[in-house]
């Protein structure tokens, strides 16, 4: 048997911040040869992680662009020769034939990495003897990981919005390298297995040098040594794993579960191995400001092409062109102005990442830095430490102005004034501020069964429905 396509391009890691991801082409490599050595499991699994970054997932459509549409992250144009089928997914139109693709392609792409992850899973324990350290635990720790967070995020675009019907049909999941078609099960049964796999992964990665030593992101002293374990916040660690407990405890509503894990990752924050970014890094005017607040990513894909997310999506260079930009009431009334909405134009999230010209305000997280050999130059973030205060103030009560603290510490990080009080809006635009562009807000409003937040303009934003957020399952897997 020969490995599936992944290896075309795997990643192995090499000296150097710049050099992470070096590239090296295998056709086809038998199994048996794969697995004889460690090399071969984590060139697999590094495999895994190279091809997160495809444009099916979070190299575009679940980060920057397609779930972000969803999350009323942009203002549409009316010109369809220039928008053309981004109006359809904004209104929700998931039946027509471009989008009923896309999302085939991105259910593909994302069950195609799940049977390579039970792949290594299927190997690993008849194969520990060839492991030594902790490489096995790490290893495995982080392949059952990614297997979670990839199930676990087909059930929130595909699954029923949870608080309403956590027994609704939803997704398959495979756990077996077996190539057999799996039944959908109801949600709450592919939340169990969800969190089944982060946990024996975060008991497996309790040996995970994050945990004492942090993310290692100047890589090893001598620059030659094994990097594999280095650069943390570029895999699934510990804390990783626990924060995405956080995620999906959230998810099914236990509140009690989603505070423990969020004060987990909290407490890393503030021990030091995930520290909030220093305010001179991003606003005092550095050749290269650090726009994704780096040393606050909890997990990051590493793309050395990162650049074309700015270039592709966001950068008004490419007018007529369509160029993704927040409706302007929106953004100066509500999520950085307004009154009452704790908007600020002194929040580093505005001064770093937006740029004003002609009346719009353009997007410039991903932009590249100067020094685009700098490894904080490859970073697409996908869990960072303020979502765990956002979790965290959710999470700690019924009544949601009791998680004012916790936004109130990350706005005192953030250079913005405190709250003097909390409600469930102005949380939303506090997550929409801290994660925009990270293709969480999408999530948040289906979580929360609220209005997506598209437009300034009152009785624009549409009533939430089962239709806004359900998306049907795609064809390749109805008719499986």
């Amino acid at each position: 048997m020969k490995i599936a396509p992944i290896l075309a391009a795997v990643a192995v890691m090499s000296c150097g911040c710049g050099k992470w991801l070096d590239i090296q082409p295998y056709d086809e490599i038998a199994e048996e040869d794969l697995f004889s050595t460690a090399d071969g499991f984590k060139m697999l699994l590094n495999g895994i992680y190279i091809e997160l970054n495809d444009d099916m997932l979070y190299g575009g459509a679940l980060s920057v662009e397609m779930i972000e549409i969803m999350g009323g992250a942009y203002e549409m144009g009316t010109d369809d020769s220039v928008w053309g089928d981004y109006n359809d997914i904004a209104s929700y139109e998931y039946g027509t034939e471009y989008w009923q693709t896309r999302f085939n392609e991105t259910w593909n792409k994302a069950y195609e990495l799940i049977l390579d992850c039970n792949l290594l899973l299927a190997q690993i324990d008849d194969r520990k003897s060839v492991f030594s350290g902790d490489d096995y635990y790490i290893i495995k720790g982080e392949a059952l990981a990614l297997r979670a967070m990839l199930h676990f995020d087909m059930l929130r675009l595909f699954g029923p919005v949870y608080s309403r019907n956590p027994e609704s049909s939803s997704i398959p999941y495979y756990t077996e390298y077996d190539g057999t078609a799996h039944e959908v099960q109801p949600a709450s049964e592919i939340a169990a297995l969800v969190l089944e796999d982060l946990n024996e992964a975060r008991v497996l990665l309790s040996v995970d040098p994050v945990r004492t030593v942090g993310v290692r992101m100047d890589g090893p002293d001598d620059g030659d040594s094994d990097t594999f374990l280095y650069y943390r916040n570029l895999r699934l660690n510990y804390f990783a794993v626990s924060a995405l407990l956080a995620r999906v405890w959230l998810w099914v509503g236990d509140r009690e579960q989603a505070l423990k894990y969020a004060e987990e990752v909290i407490s890393a924050g503030n021990g030091g191995i995930f520290p909030f970014v220093d305010k001179s890094l991003v606003t005092g005017s550095p050749d290269d400001p650090d726009r994704i607040f780096s040393s606050e990513v909890i997990f990051a894909l590493s793309d050395n092409q990162r650049g074309t997310l700015f270039d592709d999506y966001f950068d008004p260079s490419r007018l007529p062109n369509y160029v993704f930009t927040m409706e302007s009431g929106l953004f100066s009334d509500y999520v950085f102005g307004g009154t009452g909405t704790g908007g600020s134009r002194s929040d580093y999230r505005y001064l770093a990442n937006w740029r004003t010209t002609g009346g719009n305000s353009y997007f410039y997280k991903y932009s590249d830095m100067e020094n685009t050999g700098d490894i904080r130059n490859t970073m697409v973030p996908l869990i960072r430490l303020g979502e765990m205060y956002l979790i965290a103030a959710e999470s700690c009560s019924d009544d949601i102005s009791s998680g004012l603290p916790y936004v109130n510490t990350l706005r005192s990080n953030r250079g913005a004034t405190q709250l003097t009080s909390l409600t469930r809006d102005m949380l939303q635009y506090e997550y929409i501020r801290e994660l925009y562009g990270e293709g969480q807000l999408f999530f948040m409003y289906k979580r929360m069964f609220t209005r997506v937040l598209f437009s300034s303009v009152p009785g624009e934003n549409p009533e939430p429905t089962d239709a806004i957020f359900v998306v049907p399952l795609p064809q390749t897997e109805t008719e499986n």
